[in-house]
């Protein structure tokens, strides 16, 4: 009986720094855990676990803080051609208890158009060429938009034959001579600003039934474009795009306007051909692409459905009768790959994969998110350090869980993430922002009992 307390006492805490697809200098390995400098440290690469890039089926963008629309030729992720739907709504704006209140659209009998803008505002999130100016012309959809779909990024929606206007756009376009932010505006036919006038009286209280009664556009880019620009939409404010109608009446010297927000329905319509690029064997129909295809090299993309998988089915080559401390994943950008032109992701969040390497869903069919005490419907946000261009991972609960057999693992993906109010994260779908991972660490202390 004393041999077994001695040797339980001596259970010491190990270390296993594993670099994912070769052996690296065990002296160059540390990770203080605790504050425990007595910890013994120990390295070993017969952890090896594989790491893929996947393609999802589902890249839902509609109602997100942005739209996108432009061309650009990404040299490792391909042909990009995107087109921004939306449709205009009614303005709401905070009350002064707090809450949001819908902004009436309000016009008397005979209201006489003047004009109707459109008024674009870009963050400053461009790709590809930003100064070469993109032409772009806006047409008017064939029907109104769903106002209750959030649609798909591969969902194309017809629109009429005659352009509506025409419009030129580079980044000096949405800055002053001053140096600060502005917006682009751009005139549309007054015929539309009388149409939409002339729905007030029934659906001017109603942001379903406007919707419903107007129909909204699309902004196209040509074919010579070599950039993608996204603008701001949201809530009406000085930093999101409007819809701007104004109007007079007969013998009245008054000017009226309205401010329609694009807080509606609105998504982007993303195309991809990946023909000549790194990651052309990727498909919806093979959906998974092994890093050892693409030069150890894994890739996420932003609207895209393109994330990272990491698959720790050899996790039971440490042995058995684990206890899993502390797991930090650790991955790095590929110094090549990072170039202003193609914006790089900041923002990180985990989910777990399912067998069809599709992200995993609850009971009521709700995408689910890794977090540190299990799945929820957002998660935890690893942000990338800029000056390293490392991101680190904490993913100790799920290893708990694969080493104590709680759970059946098909490995996690990482996604490029958007910030909710509360801080945590979902997946961001309304940009191209994209990484390109070097084989990735894993750092990873346990106890034998």
């Amino acid at each position: 009986m004393k041999k077994i307390l001695i040797d339980l006492h001596k259970i010491s805490l190990l270390l296993i720094a594993v670099l994912l697809f070769s052996c690296e200098n065990p002296s160059e390995i540390g990770f203080d855990f605790d504050g425990n400098a007595d910890a013994t440290s120990a390295y070993s690469d017969t952890l090896s676990l594989d790491i893929s890039t996947i393609l999802t089926d589902s890249t839902v963008n509609g109602k997100a803080n942005y739209i996108l629309a432009g061309i650009v030729n990404d040299p490792i992720f391909g042909l990009i051609k995107t087109s921004a739907y939306f449709q205009p709504s009614l303005a709401t704006y905070t009350t002064a208890s707090g809450t949001a209140a819908l902004d009436t659209f309000s016009v008397k009998s005979n209201p006489i158009a003047d004009s109707l803008r459109l008024r674009i505002v870009n963050s400053g999130l461009i790709y590809g060429d930003t100064i070469t100016r993109s032409f772009y012309n806006i047409y008017r959809l064939k029907s109104p938009m769903n106002y209750s779909k959030n649609y798909n990024g591969d969902e194309s929606i017809e629109y009429e034959e005659a352009s509506l206007a025409r419009f030129g756009i580079n980044s000096k376009s949405f800055v002053s001579d001053s140096n600060t932010s502005i917006a682009v505006f751009i005139d549309l036919p007054k015929s539309i600003a009388q149409e939409i006038l002339n729905t007030a009286p029934t659906t001017g209280s109603d942001n379903s039934k406007f919707s419903s009664a107007i129909k909204g556009f699309a902004i196209v880019p040509e074919g010579s474009n070599k950039a993608v620009y996204s603008f701001t939409t949201g809530p009406l404010s000085a930093a999101t795009s409007t819809l701007i109608a104004n109007w007079h009446y007969q013998g009245d010297t008054t000017k009226y306007n309205y401010a329609f927000d694009l807080n509606g329905p609105r998504h982007s319509y993303i195309s991809f051909d990946r023909t000549s690029s790194v990651l052309s064997q990727l498909s919806k129909a093979k959906n998974e692409l092994s890093a050892k295809l693409t030069n150890n090299s894994s890739f996420v993309q932003g609207g895209s459905g393109i994330s990272t998988k990491i698959n720790f089915a050899n996790l039971k080559n440490l042995g058995a009768n684990i206890r899993v401390s502390k797991a930090i994943l650790e991955f790095n950008l590929k110094p090549e790959s990072i170039n202003p032109l193609h914006p790089k992701i900041f923002n990180f969040v985990l989910a777990e994969v399912d067998s069809r390497n599709q992200q995993t869903r609850n009971s009521s069919n709700a995408l689910t998110y890794l977090t540190p005490i299990g799945n929820d419907l957002s998660g935890v946000v690893y942000s990338l350090v800029d000056s390293t261009n490392t991101v680190n991972l904490d993913v100790t609960n799920y290893l708990q869980k694969i080493t104590n057999k709680t759970v059946t693992s098909n490995g996690l993906m990482i996604m490029p993430a958007v910030l909710t109010t509360t801080g945590n994260g979902l997946l961001a779908n309304d940009n191209l922002r994209r990484a390109v991972f070097t084989k990735p660490k894993l750092k990873i202390y346990y106890t034998k009992y």
